[in-house]
């Protein structure tokens, strides 16, 4: 099939800019949401949650800035700032387990997890679970982004895919305010990554194998969030490690 090619770099740039906007829009704005109907809930911020929240927010900005950078043609910034990214996905994942560590232990106090809880295990195990794998495809993403820097195409959708992942985070606060099933998450997630397949088709004829090994991803943690994750053995095995740790 003959794609037509003519403006393809400028319609790219324009589609995963406001792509772009909207997972970080959703993000700030389930946040900005959360604190605003909440207020109290910025007095339980600890220092790993400031720094996990900084990084994250450094990263998202990055981001929209890098597309824009690459739409200027100014590939010598887009460089040097791309390298900025490994140090803010670094702090996101080092600080986002400390946070995680200290969320269960709280908890734990409270009986939420508890490990003598049979049901408080699985509930831990699911948190823990869900958390530690959407940070490694997180990784394992922006990596890959990483990898095909000289194939824009892969490259580009692979870093939109690293966004995409880490949107529970925010998406989860909108989630708990409209009062609306779990399973809201993921189908939001599955639209923005439909958009993206819907993108391809139109724009190449065909679906990226990067859109599709990222979409891959994202159904492997939609199916053990609600499968594996969700089991007794895996919660109790989940909580001696935790607690071991």
């Amino acid at each position: 099939m003959k794609v037509n090619t003519s403006n393809t770099c400028c319609g790219d740039t324009r589609f995963f800019y406001w792509l772009s906007i909207l997972i970080t829009f959703v993000i700030f704005g389930g946040f900005a949401l959360s604190w605003f109907s909440n207020p109290d809930s910025l007095s339980r911020m600890t220092l790993w949650i400031g720094l996990h929240g900084a990084f994250s927010a450094a990263w998202y900005v990055l981001l929209l800035n890098q597309i824009r950078l690459s739409a200027k043609g100014n590939y010598t910034a887009h460089s040097t700032l791309g390298k900025l990214s490994v140090f803010l996905v670094v702090g996101i994942l080092v600080t986002g387990s400390i946070m995680a560590f200290e969320f269960y232990h709280r908890l734990a106090g409270f009986g939420v997890f508890g490990s003598e809880d049979a049901e408080a295990r699985i509930r831990a195990g699911s948190f823990l679970g869900g958390t530690f794998l959407q940070w490694l495809i997180f990784l394992t993403l922006y990596i890959l982004g990483i990898l095909n820097i000289k194939n824009s195409a892969h490259h580009k959708r692979f870093m939109i895919a690293a966004a995409i992942q880490m949107m529970p985070e925010g998406l989860n606060r909108i989630i708990h305010l409209l009062a609306i099933p779990g399973y809201s998450l993921f189908v939001f997630m599955f639209f923005i990554y439909a958009v993206l397949m819907v993108y391809d088709w139109k724009a190449a004829g065909r679906i990226y194998m990067s859109t599709l090994l990222s979409v891959g991803l994202f159904c492997a943690l939609a199916i053990a969030m609600n499968t594996v994750f969700r089991t007794q053995s895996w919660g109790d095995w989940a909580v001696k490690v935790i607690n071991w740790i």
